[in-house]
């Protein structure tokens, strides 16, 4: 009976989102802003990108990686490029943003590590940047709910923003070390961040996933952490965001890619100088972005969970990867040399 009433709801969700086509309520989909310099293009005198003068940037509509939020929303990509104009579209969860980034439907993509990762595993076309932010990440049930280990998720049904995504790698990692079978043991299924809340509340599901600051909207509704951020993975030090584009990209506009990471970076080092500051600017570019609000306590304690980085070392990402071997993303390990981007 649940199941069936799963898929009704599922069904019920697809045509919301067919009706709401780009919608800015953080469930779906290619809201999209662009932004330019008045700084004249190829004017090396200023450091302009020459190669290029338009990129659309793919991601994710968190506070995990705010870079592309402060770098879209308040045009700090565009000043820091000159020349360049910057528009973007945002999608649930990494595979999209990946699928976008082949496609061409994207030049520069931001999510989780474990999309890319599988991607430069099977045809090294892909090539890593930087880093982007860590922890963010909670499993989540009903406050009323029984279950009060991973174990006794057995039977029952899980809702991640994306299967195949970063979220559902760690999910499915966290079932297996508790020695259950995903998609046998426990069903997985794909939720919107910003549907899982009212999905747990009405039994839909039985536990939730997904990045900051969706979890604490889930608490915020009745729920409570099953795995926090810190549980879920290595005492909190896990990527959560990075950012990457294609090789052929890469090799093809190296002025812009040195340009864009410096830019990348300076935004993550200038909102780390002032966490108070830089989390209420990321928070006002996520508002804007998603039309969502939250409750002063609720958005202290979902930033309290990230950390913003620009790092990305090997040690890390060859851990991802072989998580996601383990967990059915990946068939197998590989070599990750070349993957992180050197001009």
């Amino acid at each position: 009976m649940k199941r069936r009433y799963l898929l009704n709801w599922l069904a019920g969700a697809a045509a919301t989102l067919i009706v709401a086509g780009c919608g800015n309520n953080g469930t779906s989909t290619q809201n999209s802003f662009t932004t330019s310099s008045s700084a004249p293009a190829g004017n090396a005198a200023q450091g302009s990108a020459s190669e290029i003068q338009k990129i659309t940037i793919g991601y994710l509509p968190n506070i995990v990686m705010p870079q592309p939020l402060i770098g879209l929303v308040d045009n700090e990509f565009a000043r820091q490029v000159p020349g360049v104009s910057f528009a973007s579209k945002d999608y649930p969860a990494g595979p999209a943003v990946l699928e976008a980034l082949r496609a061409g439907v994207v030049d520069i993509a931001y999510t989780g590590p474990y999309p890319p990762i599988k991607a430069y595993a099977k045809d090294k076309d892909i090539v890593l940047l930087a880093g982007a932010g860590s922890g963010g990440t909670e499993l989540l049930v009903a406050q009323s709910s029984p279950i009060k280990s991973v174990k006794e998720l057995k039977g029952k049904i899980v809702g991640v923003n994306q299967l195949g995504s970063t979220v559902d790698a760690l999910v499915r990692y966290n079932l297996i070390k508790a020695g259950l079978q995903p998609d046998k043991d426990v069903q997985l299924v794909a939720v919107p961040p910003a549907e899982q809340a009212e999905a747990l509340k009405a039994d839909q599901v039985q536990a939730v996933a997904s990045p900051a600051p969706w979890p604490s909207t889930v608490r915020l509704s009745g729920g409570r952490a099953l795995l926090d951020w810190k549980q879920i993975l290595d005492n909190g030090n896990y990527l959560q965001g990075v950012v990457f584009t294609t090789r052929k990209f890469a090799e093809a506009n190296p002025n812009f890619i040195k340009q864009f990471v410096t830019a990348h970076r300076a935004i993550t080092d200038r909102l780390n100088k002032d966490r108070t500051k830089g989390d209420a600017q990321v928070l006002a570019a996520w508002s804007k972005v998603t039309g969502a609000s939250l409750k002063p306590d609720v958005a202290k304690a979902a930033f309290a969970t990230i950390i913003y980085t620009n790092e990305a070392d090997q040690k890390s990402l060859e851990r991802d990867m072989k998580i996601a071997a383990e967990v059915g993303i990946l068939r197998k390990t590989g070599d990750l040399t070349g993957f992180v981007y050197t001009e």
